[in-house]
């Protein structure tokens, strides 16, 4: 199939239609028409799928060789193009595609764009020694990944999102420095008052701490997926008083689709009252340190499906970006060995 796939760009969207159904349009933008001018042309080419479905596969679990931008998700946009020159748009529903009037002049050109004939190059997360991460084109072989690592790589896969690191399988064995620390990370459960008495105590003590709260099915007039119910709230934010925390408690769905709202004004737990959204459970994740990586490393798309390396998607950059963001430096203490982040001297990239 010959096809070229659409995006909503997000800051060009201001009715907020991104990851919306078809039948959601007219509620958010007035009308069910799409709108080209909010999409970004992302891809183009020949792939090996025979209808749409298998393209939706493609596009989510074995990515072409480069590319870039995110997993087709509901509000894309899929072109067609037949062997006789017609093309037909299909819409990406909650379920299946529907067939809709498109106009791709009025699209731009994402930054994120892959051609399908671009197959030698993918795009990884580099995290250095004493360095911000930042994001690269390497060749797609196992020559440029080893002279990134100095060595002979290894694969290691200690996170849920179906990501890699690759580094170099001796690097301690041979003296490479101490780049950085991985973590395992435990849900606790607790109630939210508890949760609100944690944050407190943490930013008395100079420290942050980021909470989960879901909230019940029965809370919304529409159903949603438990990533777009789950909000992560944070105590490093500029509203976040200490002695208030119901007066600031701002969260962002685990999903992305509900960005910096203000969750007490709906909680029923704070100011939304007794028909307020209702809280399901809380939970922290704590984090305990399972290894140190030594050497350069650098950060992969491996889907279990794909029997290759491929592209990180924009969701898991940024993700992984913020996760590594600050080098550090090791020291033992009573307890064990601690890392201690910091901020390079000189930035050659941050992100």
């Amino acid at each position: 199939m010959n096809i070229r796939v659409y995006q909503v760009n997000m800051s060009r969207d201001p009715n907020h239609i991104a990851f919306m159904n078809y039948e959601s349009l007219p509620k958010f933008q007035g009308s069910s028409e799409i709108d080209s001018s909010v999409y970004d042309k992302v891809f183009e080419g020949d792939v090996n799928c025979t209808n749409l479905e298998e393209v939706y596969q493609m596009f989510n679990l074995n990515h072409p060789a480069g590319y870039k931008a995110r997993s087709l998700s509901v509000s894309d946009v899929v072109e067609v193009i037949q062997e006789d020159g017609t093309r037909d748009f299909h819409f990406c529903d909650s379920f299946g595609f529907r067939k809709v009037a498109f106009e791709p002049d009025k699209c731009e050109i994402s930054e994120r764009f892959c051609s399908g004939e671009e197959k030698d190059t993918v795009s990884v997360l580099l995290v250095q020694a004493g360095k911000y991460p930042k994001l690269i084109e390497i060749k797609d072989s196992l020559e440029a990944m080893q002279a990134l690592v100095g060595g002979d790589i290894e694969e290691y896969m200690p996170f849920e999102d179906e990501v890699a690191i690759i580094c170099n399988e001796e690097g301690k064995m041979i003296g490479l420095p101490l780049n950085r620390a991985i973590y395992s990370e435990e849900k606790v459960d607790m109630r939210y008052d508890e949760m609100a008495q944690k944050f407190r105590e943490a930013e008395k003590s100079g420290q942050h701490l980021n909470g989960y709260i879901v909230f019940t099915e029965d809370s919304f007039t529409e159903k949603y997926p438990l990533e777009s119910r789950t909000y992560i709230v944070s105590s490093d934010n500029k509203a976040y008083r200490p002695n208030m925390s119901g007066y600031s408690v701002f969260g962002t769905s685990l999903d992305g689709t509900d960005k910096n709202v203000r969750l007490d004004a709906y909680m029923a737990a704070e100011k939304g009252g007794k028909d307020g959204w209702k809280i399901e459970r809380c939970y922290i994740k704590e984090r305990e340190m399972i290894e140190i990586i030594a050497g350069d490393f650098f950060i992969c798309y491996a889907p279990i499906s794909s029997e290759k390396f491929l592209s990180l998607t924009p969701d898991l950059e940024k993700k992984y970006a913020e996760k590594f963001r600050y080098p550090e430096t090791f020291v033992r203490t009573d307890d064990g060995i601690k890392a201690i982040p910091y901020k390079p001297k000189t930035k050659d990239f941050e992100r």
